[in-house]
């Protein structure tokens, strides 16, 4: 018996972070907080033993030991194949393999060697070689993605199960907006259950730049090379990201900041200004001077 009907499961839920969680979907929690599952409503819960939260009638809840590990082998009755390879042609148009419900819009360039699953590409857009979209991500008009760069990979998560790793099969999606320009060998990780990865318009992501998944990438944003977020990520707009730096996962940025080359973060941003070092500690205000800074009328001159 799986745990679908073990746990008597309905069979047409699906799986959803905290946050998103609604109208029949699942979800775990690992604390203790009523105030934090409180929005649930008709959806199945998956939290600790003994809680005994006191919640509406039509959430179904489910309590075990390890409701993250419970979560993570759950999503594998759930995954799917995001490049649904049985239905990926070669179009001789683009010289690539595009999934036959693929939506592409006019005066899209696509250029040989790419795999694209069943997605949008908005008009305007352009694809460079050797560049791997999976299914359900949505690439903004006039958007570029330079070469053998990866949109909507699944991310490495897991939980152990006494010595095993349990993978959590994501189920989400990425959204790039109108105007992002993405360089080449950058890997965008899509949402993990109804989540996306969205990546705010005029947002440029440069060379190697790697973004976890769910991430929340403000507009008109700067990465430079080798950029690193881990999932989760939420930035204000117009933040300027320096060549090899962090931030780690859950990581909130909630105003316009320059974080300089090879620096650090890891906590709640709510000041403007200049942040170096690891962890990154605000050094000054941003100047108006600072070169390839987004515009941004707040800042100081």
């Amino acid at each position: 018996m799986n745990l679908i009907e073990k746990y008597n499961i309905p069979l047409n839920y699906q799986l959803s972070v905290l946050k998103k969680a609604s109208f029949q979907h699942i979800t775990y929690y690992t604390g203790s907080n009523l105030e934090s599952v409180k929005h649930l409503k008709n959806c199945v819960l998956i939290c600790d033993k003994e809680l005994n939260f006191d919640l509406s009638e039509d959430v179904q809840i489910i309590e075990v030991d390890e409701p993250q590990l419970f979560f993570y082998q759950l999503s594998d009755y759930y995954k799917k194949d995001y490049l649904d390879r049985k239905n990926l042609i070669f179009s001789e148009e683009y010289k690539s393999y595009i999934h036959r419900n693929a939506k592409i819009s006019d005066n899209v360039i696509i250029n040989p060697g790419c795999v694209i699953g069943n997605s949008t590409i908005e008009e305007d857009a352009v694809i460079h070689s050797n560049v791997v979209i999976y299914s359900e991500s949505i690439i903004g008009k006039g958007s570029i993605i330079e070469s053998n760069s990866v949109i909507g990979a699944e991310g490495v998560m897991w939980a152990w199960n006494k010595d095993e790793k349990v993978k959590l099969h994501q189920l989400g999606n990425v959204e790039i907006q109108e105007n992002v320009f993405i360089g080449s060998n950058v890997t965008i990780v899509r949402g993990s259950a109804n989540e996306s990865t969205i990546i705010g318009s005029g947002t440029q992501i440069a060379h190697g730049s790697q973004i976890g998944h769910g991430c929340q990438i403000g507009k008109n944003c700067h990465f430079g090379n080798n950029v690193s977020f881990a999932g989760s990520v939420i930035t204000a707009d117009n933040c300027f990201f320096g060549s090899g730096s962090v931030a780690s996962s859950q990581t909130q940025i909630n105003q316009p900041i320059i974080l300089g080359a090879n620096s650090f973060i890891a906590h709640v941003i709510e000041e403007s200004g200049v942040y170096l070092g690891s962890p990154a500690k605000k050094v000054k205000e941003i100047e108006q001077s600072h070169q390839g800074v987004p515009l941004n009328k707040n800042i100081k001159n």
